[in-house]
């Protein structure tokens, strides 16, 4: 069992995560989002390589158009 922050959330998932299936348990659109671990930003290509270890802190942040 490994505890994951997300979004300033406390999680517990049974097995280990990449980023991209982190998104994808939260039905995150991947369009338009910078993801950031432990207070680095990770490149959407190295999403599927970063495996999450316990107690990592994911955030996510979504562009938004205006003016």
């Amino acid at each position: 069992m490994i505890n994951i922050e997300f979004n300033g959330q406390i999680q517990s998932h049974g097995t280990p995560l990449n980023i991209e299936q982190l998104l994808a348990f939260h039905q995150q659109a991947l369009e338009g989002i910078a993801v950031v671990l432990n207070g680095n930003i990770v490149t959407r290509s190295e999403w599927a390589n970063t495996l999450l270890n316990d107690h990592a802190k994911v955030r996510v942040f979504r562009a938004i158009a205006g003016g």
